[in-house]
């Protein structure tokens, strides 16, 4: 799966941004719309028998685009075990985030935690830098029974999050104050002979802007939501990013292939912005009650998971 990231950066207090971020390394892309025919399977070809599903394995497979030779970490029952090799303690959020959003839509515990010792599917990070011919964020392989995650496009997000967010909190503020301050601003190089004739009058103007939204009482509190952006929200939206990131890589697991529906987890380009903003990513009501698996993701899982176990039976 890989993950596109766009970023347009404005703002008359990047000076500002810049002692708080650090400068972004992002990829970027074009995403492709996609409308198809629904691949989502009927409640009535949900209720089918074993033997059905055992006699027209291929055919269901080609119409609701499942890969059931990608199920190599399902148990007899369907079910996997997931151990986390990782110490990072928000990459563990993030598993244990996407296990639940697959389990709660699919109203029982496909996914649980395992061991070192007792596991079906390892969950790790890759250090292996992109390539031309190897670009994706994540990925399933069957053959190792492996979700892994490249370390190279997991700190760029952090760095990508925390500069859009920012970037939101500043144009915020900047729509609201950003004329007052920059009248300020001219008045106060004039008030030191300072002419738009000077050759750095540009410069100049942009840091009495920044001087003069520092002094604003108002500017308090977003200055204060910037330094938490960099300290922790940003990690935080980061831990949902990957949490529906390796929730896709799981739809794999299960056997599903990419959907043509923009909407959907298991669309090949998937994602949310939602993760971008502050307010979502600190808000009780936000990304905390967030569940990016689809309807026609949890149908599709039902049925290649239903085909697995009529296989194994």
């Amino acid at each position: 799966m890989n993950t596109t990231h766009h970023i347009k950066r404005r703002s008359i207090l990047t000076a500002l941004a810049a002692t708080l971020l650090i400068a972004p390394v992002v990829t970027t892309g074009t995403v492709t719309t996609a409308q198809a025919a629904s691949i989502k399977p009927s409640t009535s070809v949900l209720k089918k028998s074993n033997s059905y599903y055992k006699k027209h394995a291929k055919s269901l497979s080609k119409k609701y685009r499942l890969a059931l030779s990608a199920q190599t970490a399902l148990k007899k029952n369907g079910k996997a075990m997931v151990w986390v090799k990782t110490k990072d303690p928000k990459l563990k959020q993030s598993v244990k985030l996407a296990m639940d959003y697959w389990n709660h839509k699919l109203g029982k515990k496909e996914f649980t935690a395992g061991s070192k010792k007792h596991h079906t599917l390892t969950f790790s990070v890759s250090n292996t830098k992109p390539s031309k011919h190897d670009n994706s964020d994540a990925w399933w392989t069957p053959a190792t029974k492996k979700v892994q995650v490249r370390q190279y496009f997991y700190d760029a997000a952090l760095q990508d999050i925390a500069l859009q967010m920012s970037n939101s909190l500043e144009s915020a503020f900047d729509k609201q104050y950003g004329a007052t301050i920059m009248a300020q601003a001219q008045k106060n190089l004039a008030a030191q002979g300072i002419t738009t004739t000077d050759p750095e009058y540009n410069n100049k103007l942009e840091q009495e802007e920044a001087s003069v939204a520092h002094s604003l009482k108002a500017f308090q509190p977003v200055s204060q939501k910037l330094t938490a952006v960099s300290k922790s929200v940003a990690a935080q939206g980061r831990m949902y990013e990957y949490a529906g990131t390796i929730a896709h890589e799981f739809g794999h697991v299960m056997g599903l292939n990419h959907s043509p529906k923009h909407s959907d987890l298991m669309y090949y380009e998937s994602g949310t912005s939602r993760v971008n903003s502050y307010t979502q990513v600190t808000s009780a009501n936000g990304l905390k009650k967030y569940n990016p698996v689809t309807s026609t993701d949890k149908a599709r899982a039902q049925l290649a998971l239903k085909i697995y176990v009529a296989q194994h039976k």
